[in-house]
């Protein structure tokens, strides 16, 4: 019975890992997209004796071995690691050099943190992403701003009248610990007792024990998704996958092979 109970511990371990892989790989070509990590964790050893035969006078207790019981899921992470700045040819696309995350008022009221920065200007010349989620600070453009552009330090400069004029500020925030931000989908991330509260500053300027990133005008982050290694890792957790549902086989014959032996 342990032997299938460790098997099948191992197969809900891989299915995870596939999910998860698949997932990275999907993403590969999504802008801002940070990569999915897992932790898996040993489950408890049980403790097995010898049922050797102990003759007269021998005290010795019997040998004991650590058997391990499988393998549990014990959380997924988030690789933060910067992905390349691909240069685009629209002036509102904005990209962080450093670190950072642009703020965004989510649909249902909450702030959201992304990498992402494709931004442009709705109907009502509000400053949003592709979304529709509104940038914070809040920034409205004019409907007669032309040539517009963001500036490293996130100043949003257009022509109005014939005259440039700032029109907005873009700042950025950051956190003590990044891996402890909750996903919620579309890039976008939210704070959690891990992460810490968000410190909220200008591109570019110290913040804490950190220095914020600055910004890059038409530009987009890439995935940091490294595709070659996730083929990799999807083809290892294939076949340990392959693995542990043998092992369940295995344990099944064994089973019907001992309920058929006679004495």
């Amino acid at each position: 019975m342990r032997l299938a109970q460790t098997a099948a511990s191992g197969i809900r371990a891989q299915q995870v890992a596939v999910d998860t892989i698949g997932n990275n790989i999907a993403n590969a070509n999504t802008p801002g997209f940070k990569m999915n990590q897992m932790n898996f964790a040993e489950a408890l050893s049980a403790e097995v004796r010898s049922e050797k035969a102990i003759t007269v006078g021998d005290s010795r207790p019997a040998a004991a071995l650590d058997v391990g019981t499988g393998v549990l899921y014990n959380s997924s992470g988030t690789n933060f690691q910067q992905g390349n700045l691909a240069q685009t040819d629209r002036p509102l696309d904005l990209g962080i050099n450093g670190v950072g995350f642009f703020q965004v008022q989510t649909l249902d009221g909450r702030t959201g943190y992304t990498r992402a920065g494709a931004f442009h200007v709705d109907g009502s010349g509000q400053f949003t992403d592709m979304q529709g989620n509104i940038i914070l600070p809040s920034v409205v453009v004019p409907s007669a701003a032309e040539e517009l552009s963001v500036d490293s330090n996130g100043e949003i400069t257009g022509v109005v009248g014939g005259v440039k004029s700032v029109l907005g500020q873009i700042s950025l925030a950051g956190f003590q610990n990044p891996s402890g931000l909750e996903r919620i989908g579309n890039n976008l991330f939210v704070p959690s007792a891990n992460s810490g509260a968000p410190q909220v500053g200008q591109p570019g300027t110290p913040l804490g024990n950190q220095v914020l990133g600055t910004i890059r005008g038409q530009s987009l982050e890439q995935s940091n998704v490294d595709l070659a290694a996730s083929i990799t890792d999807l083809i290892q957790v294939q076949r340990a996958y392959q693995t542990n549902a043998r092992l369940v086989q295995d344990g099944d014959q064994m089973w019907g092979i001992a309920n058929t032996m006679r004495r």
